[in-house]
């Protein structure tokens, strides 16, 4: 395409650069015959007699050119022998023109000679002189040809060659994914790693690419493992710990000022709890679903997590039943989602405040008029201890794994979650069932 349109402005350019020629070469004829004594004292001889005057003032620059007199009215006075082969009138305004005369054309020059007499010169010039035409209908099919030829080996050559690097970057798109879910990085696909053994790899940058890479994810999973394997270990292990200290302090409670023994009780018990629920979590982020699933009334599962948890807050779930379904998951599962989404209401909306629960269209969606979630928590949910800095409305504290735990359990057994939030116009998270 860039070719063609330069040769298009190249041709555009000569041909203007041509007629420039052309009109000089007439102009400059013009204004010598006008600017001849001899020229203007036999403006009224017979044609014969003016023809030699002609031939005798421009010499050899006569040749290739059409010459014609006439007066005010038209009327032709002389003309050159050639002036009757292009058989088409020529308008004596304006100063320039080109006439068309069958294959050919005429740029002609209208200048007064004298008060009555007007002179014409012109130059017959062939038709691809002025409609420069380089390509035909033959040529332009040609090069439409060429260009689709062009461009489908282009298209083909594209999916060869590109194909590794629009794999690779699916995979590490994946594995972006994966990271932020916590879980261990699959290996690269064969047909990437096989090219690290083409008799070119050692020579080819891409090869060694992909041999970095799949180096960096072997290194990532390993770093992972050891880093999760600690983790669980070190929540385990604290357990036993704060067993030890919970009985030591009840056992010397008489003994401990008033307040001491149920603050130090209530910081163990929460602890206690934290690391229960990020074992939990745990857990989860590493099964698969149950091959034993059980159908569940969502209506059912929603009433009874309400009921557990109404001391904190009674009277204050609105739910609205638009149609109730059913739900194959674990009977623990679907329980833990949606007491963890009636918590996290309660814990972060004001006391006066309702919180709505709607089921209906195989959605679960639950409300609340709270501060709302920063931007940055939401980017980040899924990760355990993602917490931002709004304060808890029932003065208990958040860790961010109930909603580590909601992300998880959603993508184990394939639920839609979504969260709409902003900062002071509260949280609406929808969980979209598949239907039964």
């Amino acid at each position: 395409m860039a070719a063609v349109s330069f040769n298009g402005v190249t041709t555009y350019f000569f041909r203007n650069e041509r007629i420039h020629l052309i009109d000089y070469q007439i102009q400059r004829v013009a204004d010598t015959l006008m600017h001849s004594e001899d020229f203007k004292n036999n403006l009224s001889m017979p044609s014969e007699q003016l023809d030699h005057v002609i031939t005798d003032i421009l010499g050899p620059g006569r040749i290739g050119k059409v010459y014609i007199l006439r007066d005010l009215s038209g009327t032709i006075i002389y003309e050159s022998f050639n002036v009757a082969l292009l058989q088409t009138p020529l308008p004596i305004d304006p100063p320039w023109l080109t006439v068309g005369a069958r294959d050919q054309y005429v740029r002609i020059f209208n200048a007064h000679v004298s008060n009555d007499r007007i002179l014409q010169v012109g130059m017959v010039l062939d038709n691809n002189f002025v409609n420069w035409r380089i390509f035909d209908a033959r040529t332009l099919g040609l090069i439409f040809l060429l260009v689709i030829g062009l461009f489908g080996i282009s298209a083909a050559l594209t999916l060869v060659l590109m194909s590794p690097i629009r794999i690779l970057n699916d995979h590490l798109t994946t594995a972006t994914s994966d990271l932020k879910n916590l879980k261990d990085v699959d290996r690269l696909p064969e047909e990437l790693l096989k090219l690290r053994t083409n008799f070119w790899a050692k020579a080819d940058e891409f090869s060694s690419l992909i041999a970095t890479v799949q180096k960096l994810i072997d290194r990532i999973n390993r770093n992972y493992k050891l880093t999760r394997s600690w983790t669980l270990q070190m929540a385990h292990e604290l357990k036993t710990p704060l067993a030890i200290i919970r009985s030591e302090t009840e056992s010397r409670a008489a003994i401990l000022p008033k307040d001491f023994t149920p603050t130090i009780l209530k910081e163990i018990d929460w602890t206690s709890d934290t690391i229960t629920q990020f074992l939990s979590w745990a857990e989860l982020e590493n099964s698969h679903p149950h091959k034993t699933l059980h159908i569940l009334r969502m209506s059912t599962v929603v009433q009874n997590a309400c009921d557990r948890i109404a001391k904190l807050g009674p009277n204050r779930v609105d739910i609205t039943l638009v149609k109730d379904f059913s739900v194959a998951a674990s009977a623990g599962h679907l329980d833990q989602l949606v007491t963890n989404l009636l918590t996290n209401a309660f814990k972060f909306s004001p006391a006066e405040k309702p919180i709505r629960v709607t089921i209906g269209s195989q959605k679960l969606v639950i409300s609340d008029e709270g501060p709302g979630i920063d931007e940055g928590i939401l980017e980040r949910i899924g990760e355990p201890f993602n917490i931002g800095l709004n304060k808890s409305h029932t003065g208990l504290k958040g860790t961010g794994l109930g909603l580590a735990w909601v992300s998880t359990v959603s993508k184990l057994y394939d639920w839609k979650l979504k969260i709409d939030s902003k900062p002071g116009s509260g949280t609406s998270i929808t969980i979209t069932f598949p239907e039964l």
